[in-house]
């Protein structure tokens, strides 16, 4: 368990948060935010020190578990 410099932020590593197809990610609260990178997640961060509450689920264009640029497969009901 680790807690920032400035006591506003703790968190511990946890080995699955049940979703691998859009790692990585955090989980703040009940909220999920994934396909983060060092730069979005630093930018998260940001905007809760500013009180803010990003948008959670997905910080790229992808929408839900789909592939960027939408699903590939199954696409079509027979």
């Amino acid at each position: 368990h680790m807690i920032s410099q400035d006591g506003k932020f703790s968190w511990m590593e946890v080995e699955c948060l049940g979703a691998c197809v859009n790692a990585p990610m955090l989980q703040i609260g009940k909220e999920f935010y994934e396909d983060l990178d060092g730069p979005k997640t630093e930018a998260l961060l940001e905007s809760l020190r500013r009180g803010e509450k990003p948008e959670s689920g997905p910080q790229n264009e992808r929408h839900s578990s789909e592939p960027i640029g939408g699903a590939t497969t199954l696409t079509e009901m027979r």
